[in-house]
């Protein structure tokens, strides 16, 4: 199970929180974006991102 990321409801922030808690890189900041990005194949599931996140663009799957 992973989670699900609502680029919508993101603010881009290049020092977003729950990109820098992800322990497996799934939401990581782009290199050339300078923006959250997710990677859905190295998601794990562990939800640490999701109440880190401060906008609730995060959110887990059911």
């Amino acid at each position: 199970m992973s989670v699900k990321f609502e680029l919508s409801l993101c603010d881009r922030n290049p020092y977003c929180p729950a990109a820098k808690a992800c322990p497996t890189g799934a939401m990581h900041i782009d290199r050339k974006t300078f923006r959250p990005t997710f990677d859905d194949s190295k998601c794990t599931g562990c939800e640490v991102c999701v109440p880190i996140c401060p906008r609730g663009a995060v959110v887990a799957r059911d």
